[in-house]
């Protein structure tokens, strides 16, 4: 990035384009993408999703390539456990999040009142109030709990927003570091630096643009590769540098935050991370753990019951978050059914971190899941049987009335 974390390189503006115009700058186009998943209704392929996808090796070697997973993307709430981890580091030595607070931070929720109670009680902490979001009102995306607030009366809220979470963490550690809560969603705000400062430093790529996503937080675009690349290092993190590969204290003293080798010709002694760095270097964080931990532990409160993400992580042990305009994350963990692992793990091979990353380009989510499920099974990461038994739970089921009549399916590429 040139300039100051978190600002778009010169030339562009903050929505991300450039000067020359706004067909100057952008993601990948559907000449560079392939099929991934079609829409099938009685016999007849009636829509088509393409986009571009990779998958990663838990020491950041590229196992599969789909597209042009090159190409800047913007990964929209899949950056939020970048965002959560920032947050986690700065909290300081204030009362800690707890687990469930934590996920929300990286949240992008349902809205039902179990949520809103999260939001709440960790505004408490800051001693704030809900006024104190910036995050637009809106309401749930639970369908049940809109339902249950339209027949009381109720109105729009910026608790009910998916972003809630992610927003009152944000306000709780301005208020431990006294930074300014009035512009903490600004691009230049302290906490907003140090969130694009951990961005660049979890994915090993410079931030190519900013903008502004829906609820209203700074969003910078980086390649699917970068974004896999990230998420693998958060959800394979050390809570503590191994015994038999000690760590020299960083610069500042602080040993927590620190990249130890994957194998033992690598790594950086002095704690040091720059972009660009090896991508076999393994995270040690308690913060970047401990959120891990606590979305396995607590997956309905990533998304809500019932729907994809949670579903992945409570049924299959797998780190999985959506982001808006069809981007996707999963990577496996100790958890997740990896074939040979049940029989043998001790001669199974290491698959735990293997992390897919995946944009389906026209923004449509509904075959996401799907596809990202699919190429960690290909991957070896997840037995193909408990994936089967997970994709009658995903609304794959086109309809015609009320009688089944077709289904979102992989595009032959993937089948």
């Amino acid at each position: 990035m040139s300039g100051a974390a978190g600002t778009p390189d010169a030339g562009t503006n903050p929505a991300g384009t450039s000067a020359a115009g706004p067909s100057a700058a952008g993601t990948f186009a559907a000449a560079d993408a392939v099929e991934l998943a079609v829409v099938e209704r009685s016999g007849f392929v009636e829509s088509r999703h393409v986009g571009s996808a990779v998958v990663l090796s838990p020491t950041g070697e590229i196992l599969t390539t789909l597209g042009d997973p090159s190409a800047p993307i913007i990964p929209r709430s899949c950056l939020k456990p970048f965002q959560a981890l920032a947050v986690l580091r700065e909290l300081g030595s204030g009362t800690p999040l707890d687990a469930v607070q934590t996920v929300l931070a990286t949240a992008s929720h349902a809205g039902t009142a179990e949520h809103v109670a999260v939001v709440l009680s960790i505004l408490q902490l800051a001693g704030l109030t809900p006024d104190d979001l910036q995050c637009p009102h809106d309401w749930p995306s639970s369908s049940s709990a809109r339902d249950s607030l339209v027949r009381a009366g109720a109105e729009k809220s910026r608790l009910y927003m998916n972003c809630s979470g992610k927003h009152a963490a944000m306000l709780y550690a301005c208020v431990l570091n006294g930074w300014p809560t009035e512009t903490y969603l600004d691009p230049s705000h302290p906490l907003q630096q140090q969130i694009a400062a951990t961005i660049e430093e979890l994915t090993g790529e410079h931030i190519t643009a900013s903008a502004v996503d829906g609820c209203g937080a700074p969003v910078h675009a980086i390649s699917l590769v970068a974004l896999a690349r990230g998420i693998g290092r958060i959800t394979s993190a050390l809570p503590i540098a191994p015994l038999l590969s000690p760590v020299d204290a960083s610069a500042d003293g602080d040993a927590a935050e620190v990249f130890v080798a994957a194998t033992a010709s690598q790594g950086a002694p002095d704690g040091s991370h720059a972009p660009g760095s090896s991508s076999s270097d393994r995270l040690v964080s308690p913060e970047a753990a401990a959120l891990t931990a606590s979305v396995l532990a607590n997956g309905w409160a990533i998304d809500g019951p019932g729907r994809a993400n949670t579903l992945c992580i409570d049924e299959l042990g797998v780190f999985s978050k959506l982001g808006a305009e069809g981007v996707m994350v999963m990577s496996t963990t100790a958890a997740s059914p990896a074939p040979g692992r049940e029989v043998a793990p001790e001669a199974a091979p290491t698959t735990v971190g293997t992390t897919v990353a995946l944009k389906v380009l026209d923004g449509n989510l509904r075959a996401a899941t799907l596809v990202g499920l699919t190429l960690l099974v290909r991957a070896g990461a997840l037995t193909r049987d408990s994936v089967d038994a997970l994709l009658p739970r995903l609304d794959l089921t086109v309809y015609g009335g009320t009688a089944p009549v077709g289904t979102i399916r992989l595009a032959s590429a993937l089948a």
